[in-house]
């Protein structure tokens, strides 16, 4: 379903999509990625952590829009991929809505 806005302007031409190291500087983002290390040891007993986000920002002045964590590190391109498809498919309005963006 081809959901773009009434001018034919795509959320992908608005807005983009990227995976970035979660907020907590490095010595948190490499406690998260031992403990993702930690949770592929142990064949996936103990959740992950999320060592990335997907965080959508505008193209014109660089503002952050959405963030969302990735999940375990073996998924996090699905997310990425599944927010890149509604860009390329959602009117800006329709893509906001649809997470629920303010």
């Amino acid at each position: 379903m081809d959901a773009a806005s009434p001018d034919g302007l795509r959320a992908a031409d608005v807005f983009v999509a990227q995976l970035l190291p979660r907020p907590g500087g490095p010595l948190r983002h490499r406690a998260r990625v031992a403990g993702a290390f930690l949770a592929e040891l142990l064949w996936g007993l103990v959740p992950g952590p999320s060592v990335h986000d997907v965080v959508v920002t505008r193209l014109d002045d660089g503002r952050e829009v959405l963030r969302v964590p990735a999940g375990e590190p073996m998924v996090a391109g699905d997310l990425l991929r599944a927010v890149g498809t509604e860009l390329a498919t959602l009117g800006p309005e329709e893509f906001l809505a649809a997470w629920d963006v303010r």
